[in-house]
């Protein structure tokens, strides 16, 4: 878990102290006010930060995910907040009502000290008080109230009980930068990435520039030890040459982005966290941002079928009442999630793994060359036993549309792609002979649109 032990501790505490009704939402926002800007801090604490608006079953949801699982001096410490002489009948009853699930997993998980054994019958006791007389129910609200007393005297004559915290592993992470005639936002993606902590190199897969780019580029890193050129210039496309930027990185983590993309600050560690507990091979995907500041699509996908990709492409989403595949493979539209979520597909545009991953996979299939890699490889991770993985935490400001291709060739080569996908992953006759009329047909559509928008462009 990233984060630092003071931040991780109270989150936990938190969290319990929010299952016992000890606490309210607003005041767990303060405290992620306070705590966000502390180093270490996790990037789910500024989720926190909205938790009123996110409700208390989110907000128990990220807190015990910073925090992780209580042990019995946690109890203690969070029972610890009580103010037992203040507190009326009715709401120690509705504390032990809320207390009994939580001992009876810690009991059943690392165990609770003696001293908390006993309050494992007082929800049962309250009831059955209740139940006979008010002398009983007096009874065991003293029973509660000198326990807690006595809670509250261990609890601060004893130390917290800390969770062994193993020592974080060090990545190396290598950002691969495939570029053909991207433009100047090619220096800003540049800067970013080599201003990133994070980030230990950079390499740069000349796929085609100009001169003057290459030479600017040169003037900027040329000393630079964390940016490496390679490529020639040759257009190999953008697979082969996400491949050859992978077969010269050294590091362990591999940051596919775009030229046209520039990474936003605390990505690598979002990246970091949501592949914490991924199965390998673990893709994970971010937030792609325009710079009107709306959610691209691409980001977060269904992974494309046929009937997905009719629905995308042809409009026939409205066959979704008789059929739930016929729906559009982009979820940008949909409510962005709180957290790290599994995902069909993600895009090659941001796109974090493990180089152990990407050489398991066989790295991209260099027999696209131009769009759908990314959902190829993603499809594939899945098929491996990995997973795909979506975190709204890491992002990118999107320009878009940079480069100086011809949108014809553009989009000839995503037809292209389709088809190529189509055909790979057809396994029965009758899919098989719908890849041949999907695939081509996309691919016309595509055309016919690149076409269109040429000739609107040549229009005075």
């Amino acid at each position: 878990m990233s984060g630092n032990g003071a931040i991780t501790d109270h989150a936990r505490t938190l969290a319990l102290r929010l299952r016992l009704g000890l606490i309210d939402l607003q005041s767990i926002e303060q405290w992620a006010d306070e705590s966000i800007l502390r180093d270490g801090a996790p990037p789910e604490i500024a989720d926190l930060c909205l938790a009123s608006r996110a409700g208390e079953r989110i907000t128990l949801r990220i807190l015990t995910d910073i925090g992780g699982p209580p042990g019995g001096l946690d109890v203690m410490q969070a029972v610890s907040a009580v103010r037992v002489d203040d507190a009326s009948q009715d709401e120690l009853r509705r504390l032990a009502d809320n207390l009994d699930p939580v001992l009876r997993e810690v009991d059943a998980g690392p165990g609770l000290p003696p001293l908390l054994k006993s309050a494992l019958t007082l929800a049962r006791d309250f009831w059955e008080a209740r139940m006979h007389s008010s002398e009983e129910m007096e009874h065991v609200e003293a029973r509660m109230r000198d326990l807690l007393h006595a809670v509250k005297d261990y609890a601060s004559e004893r130390p917290s009980e800390k969770p062994a915290v193993a020592r974080p592993e060090v990545h190396t992470v290598s950002a691969i930068v495939v570029t053909y005639n991207t433009g100047d936002c090619l220096f800003e993606c540049l800067a970013a990435l080599e201003g990133d902590a994070g980030v230990a190199e950079i390499i740069l897969v000349n796929n085609g520039n100009p001169i003057e780019t290459l030479e600017r580029i040169n003037d900027a890193y040329g000393k630079a030890s964390k940016v490496k050129v390679i490529g020639g210039g040759q257009n190999r496309g953008f697979a082969a040459g996400i491949n050859l930027g992978v077969a010269t990185a050294s590091g362990d983590r591999l940051l596919v982005i775009n030229p046209d993309a520039v990474l936003q600050p605390g990505s690598i560690a979002a990246f970091e966290f949501a592949m914490a507990r991924a199965a390998e091979p673990a893709i994970v995907g971010g937030k792609i941002v325009g710079t009107d500041g709306v959610e691209q699509r691409g980001g977060r996908r269904r992974r494309l079928t046929m009937r997905s990709a009719a629905a995308t492409f042809f409009g026939l989403s409205w066959l979704r009442a008789l059929n739930p595949a016929f729906v559009s493979i982009n979820r940008n539209t949909e409510p962005e999630p709180a957290g790290p979520v599994p995902m069909d597909a993600v895009s090659g545009a941001l796109m974090y793994m493990s180089a152990s991953s990407f050489r398991r996979l066989g790295g991209f299939d260099e027999g696209y060359f131009l769009h759908v890699e990314d959902l190829d490889l993603c499809r594939r991770a899945e098929a491996d036993g990995g997973s795909v993985i979506y975190t709204p935490h890491a992002s990118v400001l999107h320009f878009g549309a940079t480069s100086d291709a011809p949108s014809l060739f553009v989009e000839r080569h995503k037809g292209a792609g389709f088809n190529r996908y189509f055909h790979k992953y057809a396994e029965t006759p009758s899919e098989k002979v719908v890849a041949w009329m999907l695939g081509p047909a996309i691919a016309v559509l595509l055309v016919m649109r690149a076409r269109v928008k040429g000739l609107g462009a040549r229009k005075p």
